[in-house]
C-alpha cells in the first residue's frame, strides 16, 4: 500500500510539473549568458555584443510572442511541445526557429537554439 502512495505521489508531481511548463515559459525574458563551453573567443564576443542583454523574448499566455533584437521587433507564434522539450516559434525571419529547453524555472530559462545554448532570466 505504502509503495502504491508514493507511486501515484511521484506520478502526480510528475504531470504536474509537465503540466506546469507552459506557464513557466509565459512572460518576458531577456538572453544573460551564453552556457556554451567551447566557443571561440571571437565568436564570445559578438555573442556579449550583439546578444547578452539585447535580445528579449515575450511568451505570452495565448501563443503569440515578441521579440527585438539589434533595434528590430517581430512578432509571431509560439507552441510548446512537452514531448520533445521544444518551443517552436513562428513569424520570424529565416522561418520557423525551435529553441531546446535545457532547464526552465520560475526566474531562468536555459534554451539551445542550434549551436548555441544561453540562459535566459526573467524580467519582472
Amino acid at each position: 500500500m505504502k509503495k502504491i502512495i508514493i507511486l501515484i505521489s511521484f506520478l502526480f508531481i510528475s504531470i504536474n510539473s509537465i503540466a506546469q511548463e507552459p506557464d513557466l515559459i509565459v512572460g518576458n525574458w531577456v538572453f544573460s549568458e551564453a552556457l556554451n563551453e567551447n566557443i571561440a573567443p571571437e565568436q564570445l564576443a559578438y555573442i556579449k555584443a550583439e546578444i547578452i542583454g539585447k535580445w528579449n523574448l515575450n511568451f505570452k499566455s495565448d501563443g503569440k510572442f515578441e521579440t527585438s533584437m539589434m533595434g528590430e521587433k517581430t512578432s509571431g507564434t509560439w507552441i510548446f511541445d512537452a514531448d520533445s522539450k521544444t518551443i517552436a516559434v513562428s513569424g520570424v525571419e529565416g522561418g520557423p526557429l525551435e529553441f531546446k529547453i535545457l532547464k526552465s524555472t520560475q526566474d531562468e530559462l536555459a534554451l539551445k537554439l542550434g549551436l548555441g545554448e544561453f540562459l535566459l532570466r526573467r524580467i519582472k
